[in-house]
């Protein structure tokens, strides 16, 4: 009596980067999307050598002055829709497309890829900080001129590092997840860089709507709200996006995503 074939184990688990220092647990609430943007990273740095900084000062620099300038005139030419349109919908559906100037420049000019959703991230939190400093001297030098109380100028300061990096570092993935679409047989239709896209301007609205609804109430309930909710929870999403943890001094490493489970095997009775 032949004996029946016992189904093989499944694979090892990949092997783990290393967190060290303070991340926190790990988050898996995206696997799926996660598991997609896995397929599509590669498993080398840069090609030939380059640095990672370089193309994120350059995409700094230009998202700080081009893409502020085009933002400016996008925003000026539907003044008209008035201040509340003009900052809860087309501040954030305008500005977060035209941070991708930067990237792709990287990209094409410098890059020639962007190696995984970490590097993409990356790129966006540089663009996004040019524009939010750019912007940022902009709002001080008119509170300035305006002789507005000197909280103004401190509040602006404060919240620059928490705005336009963070909303920026999902249209960084989204960039990767389209610059890799193109490479990738296995590459995936739109729907990752738009869902990519859509976070980033939600988040930008979220924050916006918050400022606005709030800034009759002074500056203290708006910071409590978005610096003590809103970042935060857009920082763990973010943070499972790249592999359920930051990761920080090995950042730029891919973080690999188990593989999808087994589905559970009866084992049949041994022979009598």
């Amino acid at each position: 009596m032949t004996e029946e074939s016992y189904p093989p184990p499944p694979p090892p688990p990949p092997a783990e980067v290393s967190k060290s220092h303070l991340h926190g647990p790990e988050t898996r609430f995206f696997l799926g999307i996660r598991r997609r943007l896995s397929v599509l990273e590669q498993p080398i740095p840069l090609k030939g050598g380059k640095k990672p900084k370089v193309g994120m000062l350059v995409a700094f620099i230009i998202s700080a002055t081009a893409g502020l300038g085009i933002a400016f005139l996008l925003q000026t030419a539907l003044t008209p829709l008035g201040d509340v349109a003009l900052i809860v919908l087309i501040a954030p559906l305008t500005e977060e497309p035209v941070k991708a100037i930067g990237m792709f420049i990287v990209v094409f000019l410098l890059w020639k890829a962007i190696p995984n959703r970490r590097y993409g991230a990356a790129l966006g939190a540089a663009s996004g900080l040019g524009f939010g400093i750019a912007e940022s001297i902009l709002y001080i030098y008119g509170f300035i001129v305006r002789n507005s109380p000197v909280e103004d100028i401190a509040v602006r300061i404060l919240v620059t590092p928490f705005m336009h990096p963070l909303w920026s570092a999902f249209v960084g993935i989204g960039v990767f997840a389209l610059i890799a679409k193109k490479s990738n047989p296995k590459g995936s239709s739109l729907t990752l860089p738009l869902i990519f896209l859509f976070l980033g301007m939600l988040n930008h609205i979220i924050w916006n709507s918050i400022a606005t609804a709030l800034s009759s109430a002074g500056y203290f309930p708006m910071l409590l709200v978005n610096l003590i909710l809103v970042f935060p929870l857009f920082a763990i999403i973010l943070r499972d996006f790249l592999g359920g943890h930051f990761n920080f001094q090995n950042f730029f490493k891919s973080i690999p995503e188990l593989p999808e489970p087994y589905p559970t095997v009866m084992l049949p009775p041994p022979p009598p």
